[in-house]
């Protein structure tokens, strides 16, 4: 098979983690050509006074404003940087590319437009940049392209918007400072008319709540499905175009000013390092889940009528899955402990308006948490959430409800939390998020996968391709019930830094080896009980339904409540 032969578009002798990342995965891929860089050439100014100079010319008050603003982002880094480090190991701002002067590089100057926004290639560079045969080029620099550079290659040129990363270019600065909550990802493939560009992968990312941190999962989430595109590319020879869009002007209402920036560390950052310090003093603030569940009666019952079941004294309950045996109904949670954050599954039996706490009957050296049970034949199985352990796991049960062995490993190294099984026929399929970046990012990615065996290690993707959703507000799990011969799951809706905030009932109105789809039929918010800020789990048999919910508690009070 013909390797797949890739350019890459960098900003001089350094470019971002962006370009870092996508170069080292052609280098190391035995399906691509050597990369070929092209890169503007480093430019030596005068020094400090020369660039003051040319800094003054477009007006004092713009100088002042660009100087406050520099001095205020590198206040922003110095403060977010060691959270950003502690969550990404392979954090940089730039990247040296020094290593790299042994592949072919081609080095450009260009015609840049009087805003020295968009670049266009002179006739003699496109013809150097033809001549090498290119299949696709990547767009890693900071500039808008313009002119034949975009249909030099096969396929095209690619961006997805992430350039060099600086105080001039705050991705995913604005999802922060309006708090909302999805930041979008998108690939495109450039078009000459830059509002109107084709769509090759979109997807959305629960924002965080601080800028770097929102930016870095927004690059290692996008680059995983750069990598998956550029695969699938080498492998099918074939682009395939989502849709086509027209693009508003990036932040055209949006001018980032100093001001912006100092409203930033104002309202964002300021506040954050005086709730920490308040939690030191008074201890932290936790999310303390709590279960509720009620006969529904064809699920006339309102939530707010569901009997509340009380919290083990230093512990919480999560993640409620309804089990009926041998004419008992059961309810299978996560139970957490507060003293080493981790999660065992435990069982309530239920009798009518009382309830029995059986206590824990599933632990690992791992947090265990969704304990998905359900019944095939005469015997009942249990998938627990076990992402710590990077695998999928199938327990049964020896003697209901306290003893049980694990099974099989269903899937193995994989970064996936909430596994659900739906038997169709002859054949299982299985709903998991996986973070195809493996950033632990759970909350945007449905993957689907079959069998036709339950105990098998082998599970293929469905023929549409993962992730049937890229959206987090639409792709975790949190439940599955089955009701007037319909099957319904329930995903988790996340706030900005909020996850689980509330839920949506979906109708699977489509489920097969090729295709899957669903429509929503109910949102449910956290609006039925005392206190509660979040809701983000329901599941339901023909007789008994369950719910979660939140309130915020003082670590100190709920160790000994």
């Amino acid at each position: 098979m013909k390797k797949l032969r890739v350019g890459f578009i960098i900003d001089n002798s350094k470019s971002s983690l962006y370009a870092s990342e996508l170069i080292k995965f052609v280098l190391n891929n035995d399906y691509f050509d050597d990369p070929v860089i092209i890169s503007e050439p480093y430019r030596k100014y005068s020094g400090f006074f020369h660039n003051i100079y040319f800094s003054l010319k477009k007006g004092i008050i713009r100088y002042i404003d660009n100087a406050f603003k520099k001095l205020l982002f590198l206040i922003i880094k110095k403060i977010e940087t060691k959270i950003v480090l502690a969550r990404f190991k392979s954090y940089k701002f730039n990247v040296d590319f020094k290593n790299l002067k042994k592949y072919k590089t081609i080095k450009i100057s260009g015609v840049k437009s009087s805003s020295c926004q968009i670049l266009e290639f002179t006739k003699n560079e496109i013809s150097l940049i033809a001549a090498q045969e290119l299949d696709c080029i990547i767009h890693c620099g900071s500039q808008k392209l313009n002119g034949e550079i975009l249909n030099s290659s096969k396929f095209g040129v690619l961006s997805s918007f992430h350039p060099k990363h600086n105080e001039h270019e705050p991705n995913g600065f604005w999802e922060v400072y309006y708090k909302k909550p999805c930041s979008e990802i998108v690939i495109y493939k450039l078009n000459q008319d830059h509002n109107k560009n084709e769509i090759v992968c979109k997807g959305n990312l629960m924002t965080s709540n601080l800028w770097l941190v929102n930016y870095f999962q927004m690059l290692f989430k996008s680059n995983s499905f750069f990598v998956n595109l550029l695969s699938d590319l080498a492998m099918n020879r074939k682009l395939k175009i989502l849709e086509e869009t027209t693009i508003n002007k990036r932040d055209s209402y949006r001018k980032y000013t100093s001001l912006i920036f100092a409203k930033y560390l104002l309202f964002i950052t300021i506040p954050k390092i005086i709730n920490n310090l308040i939690s030191k003093i008074l201890s932290p603030k936790l999310t303390r889940y709590s279960i509720a569940y009620s006969y529904h009666s064809d699920h006339s019952k309102l939530l707010s009528s569901y009997i509340e079941i009380e919290n083990p004294k230093g512990r919480f309950l999560a993640d409620p899955f309804v089990l009926e045996h041998e004419g008992s109904d059961y309810i299978f949670v996560e139970d957490l402990f507060f003293n080493d954050n981790k999660g065992r599954i435990s069982v309530i039996r239920i009798d009518e308006d009382k309830y029995e706490f059986l206590d824990v009957i599933l632990e690992e050296n791992f947090h265990l948490s969704f304990p998905f049970v359900f019944k095939e034949g005469e015997s009942i199985y249990m998938i627990p959430e076990s992402h710590e352990n990077h695998d999928i796991r199938l327990y049964k049960c020896l003697d209901f409800p306290k003893k049980w062995k694990l099974e099989k490993i269903l899937m193995s190294d994989i970064n996936a939390a909430d596994t659900m099984l739906i038997k169709k026929e002859h054949t299982w399929f299985m709903l998991t998020n996986i973070c195809s970046a493996e950033i632990s990012d759970h909350q945007s990615e449905l993957h689907i996968f079959y069998s036709n065996e339950l105990e098998s290690s082998r599970w293929e993707p469905i023929l549409s391709g993962n992730p049937v959703i890229f959206d987090s507000s639409k792709a975790r799990n949190g439940g599955l019930f089955y009701f007037n011969d319909k099957i319904f799951r329930v995903n988790q809706v996340h706030g900005q830094a909020h996850y689980g905030k509330s839920f949506d009932i979906n109708e699977i109105t489509l489920l097969s080896k090729d295709n899957y789809d669903e429509k929503t039929f109910l949102s449910i918010n956290p609006d039925f009980k005392k206190n509660i800020i979040a809701t983000h789990h329901f599941s339901a048999n023909n007789k008994i339904a369950a719910v979660d919910f939140v309130r915020q508690q003082r670590e100190r009070k709920a160790l000994i409540t």
